[in-house]
């Protein structure tokens, strides 16, 4: 590995809150190769609006020093004259890619454009077959954890331990945790917390809100004395107060109040997360409370699946699996809403029965008979 001769580094890294958790590894890898360097942080704006820019989740006090936003895919000429005229007045000699990479040719691009910005030192831009398409990873028998992928670009850097809590630590703020805390003081307390996401980018990743009720009913009667904690965006304001309803009293909506990290501060004070393939359940597993997760098949298990041991993970895998459609139409998205709310019961009593040997909490007291 080549030393930053200005000590001045770039991060290259696209996505929004589930790529961004993924990526925390590889962020507490560079911070800690590099201790005293002035980092930038080069990455897209989010393509949808209730997306959370990158800078919301990683807070600004510690993984990088600025951030130079750009449009995905952009053609302007102008735009990439911008950033290029940035990089090279911030003298920046040493990139570490860390974005999904899509082909050996945007690869090579990638790396003339950070050429063309006076950069001389590369990091991560190595492709093997591995980075360039999902494969399957011999220690699992499923796809390859993305959270290991990342890893991998990088080991130039040194191996990064995925089972490391201080590798997903989102370094919250003292008054990010005091806003969750002030939060939750508007509920008893004392009580165990589940909290939930209905929300979703992808409709095919959709559970559906009548299942979501049917589940905060039976889920009320069994867990008695728990308080319900809904996270999301304002567009789910109001399936979230469907759910409120479902549930019955001790509940909270806090979907579009809350910052990710504010939400991080929330979610590491519940007993159990449930939400779907969408980016609130791996910032729930990297703070390390247990999931259970209402998975479509648009992709195969593996990739995607959120960080931890103790998690619970629902899919069904039809003919068509592994479709990678958005939006799901003709097969009526059979794989998710194929998932009865009885199993996802079963799955809730299973994560909860493997808690009760390690959590301070008296969990069995709260369990179905």
């Amino acid at each position: 590995m080549s030393i930053s001769k200005n000590n001045k580094i770039l991060i290259y890294r696209l996505g929004s809150l589930g790529d961004t958790v993924m990526a925390l590894p590889c962020f507490h890898k560079i911070k800690n190769s590099f201790p005293d360097a002035d980092i930038t942080l080069l990455t897209n704006k989010p393509v949808m609006t209730k997306a959370a820019a990158l800078e919301a989740i990683l807070g600004n006090n510690y993984f990088f020093n600025r951030i130079i936003n750009y449009p995905v895919g952009t053609r302007s000429l102008q735009i990439l004259f911008g950033i290029i005229k940035q990089i090279r007045a911030l003298k920046i000699d040493t990139v570490v890619n860390i974005s999904p990479t899509r082909s050996k040719k945007a690869l090579f691009r990638d790396k003339l454009f950070f050429k063309a910005a006076g950069i001389s030192n590369f990091i991560g831009f190595d492709a093997q077959i591995e980075d360039l398409t999902i494969c399957i990873d011999p220690e699992t028998g499923i796809n390859e954890w993305e959270a290991k992928r990342l890893a991998r670009r990088i080991n130039v850097l040194g191996n990064i331990d995925l089972d490391d809590e201080k590798n997903w630590d989102l370094c919250l703020t003292d008054q990010e945790i005091k806003v969750a805390d002030v939060y939750l003081h508007q509920l008893a307390p004392a009580a165990p917390i589940l909290a939930i996401s209905t929300g979703t980018k992808n409709q095919s990743n959709d559970w559906g809100i009548h299942n979501w009720e049917h589940l905060l009913v039976k889920l009320s009667g069994l867990l008695t004395g728990w308080k319900l904690v809904v996270i999301g965006a304002a567009d789910e304001i109001t399936a979230a107060e469907k759910c409120i309803s479902a549930w019955g009293n001790n509940a909270i909506n806090l979907c579009g109040k809350t910052t990710p990290r504010v939400s991080a501060a929330l979610l590491k004070n519940a007993t159990l997360f449930i939400g779907h393939d969408s980016g609130p359940i791996h910032l729930a597993a990297a703070v390390g409370t247990p999931c259970l997760g209402i998975y479509s098949a648009r992709n195969m298990p593996g990739q995607w699946f959120p960080k931890g041991k103790n998690n619970q993970l629902l899919y069904n895998l039809p003919e068509c699996a592994g479709c990678g459609l958005e939006v799901c139409i003709i097969q009526q998205k059979k794989c998710i809403l194929s998932i009865q709310v009885d199993e996802v019961v079963q799955a809730v009593n299973t994560i909860l029965t493997q808690q009760t040997a390690i959590s301070t909490i008296n969990i069995s007291a709260y369990l179905p008979i």
